[in-house]
């Protein structure tokens, strides 16, 4: 299963999938190496910053892969474009299990967001990665599947009010002191779906994906 993709430019571009491997691209996804392999874990989500900086977020075990998912490393960074990768390991603060979402507003900032079913967190770096500040946000939602930054104070992070699937409701919080602090922003209306992913071509214009694995239609979120 394939997870998540980044791209910087039309031509190169990394995916990583829960069996554990990262691909790069240089052709636009014509052709497609594989940079890293490692059974014990499950990879979720890939952000770059440039065409050298990046962070592979993990599942993390007790989840979708079973017991060989054993690896609890959160997050992994390469300097060099996925050649190599690094374990981070200088995370203050009380961590979860696992990053679903990330998002990189530039070089220096970057942001993370876990995991699907709990517990959940938020992550950031402002400083490349060097050193993390993890945040407990259990009294906010149940997990967190992504997030997005519009500047280093303003934000958004989504996900799910209870860890059963099926009595769920999407929910949206939003920051504007760097993650400091949270608020509601938005509650879906019916129970088995939670908040996905974000997209914002635009300031303005947004949207969120809102999935539900029982009953249908599924319904996405805009603002």
């Amino acid at each position: 299963r394939k997870n998540d993709v980044s791209f910087i430019n039309a031509d190169l571009g990394w995916v990583v999938s829960g069996a554990g491997e990262v691909h790069r691209t240089t052709n636009g996804g014509t052709d497609w190496e594989v940079m890293l392999s490692s059974d014990s874990t499950f990879f979720r989500s890939v952000v770059f910053a440039n065409k050298d900086l990046g962070f592979i977020g993990n599942l993390g075990p007790d989840e979708y892969g079973g017991p060989t998912i054993t690896d609890p490393t959160l997050i992994y960074r390469t300097t060099n474009g996925g050649t190599d990768w690094t374990p981070i390991s200088n995370i203050a603060g009380e961590t979860g299990r696992g990053v679903c979402g990330m998002f990189a507003l530039d070089s220096l900032n970057i942001y993370g967001a876990g995991r699907v079913r709990g517990p959940a967190f938020f992550i950031k770096t402002t400083d490349g990665g060097d050193s993390w500040i993890s945040k407990n946000m259990s009294s906010f939602a149940a997990g967190l599947v992504d997030v997005h930054f519009f500047s280093q104070d303003s934000g958004i992070a989504v996900g799910l009010s209870n860890s059963n699937h099926s009595q769920s409701t999407g929910v949206i919080l939003f920051t504007s002191d760097g993650g400091e602090n949270w608020t509601e922003k938005y509650s879906s209306s019916r129970e088995g779906e939670w908040c996905w992913k974000i997209a914002f071509p635009s300031r303005g214009t947004g949207y969120i994906s809102l999935q539900r694995n029982v009953g249908s239609p599924v319904n996405f979120i805009k603002t």
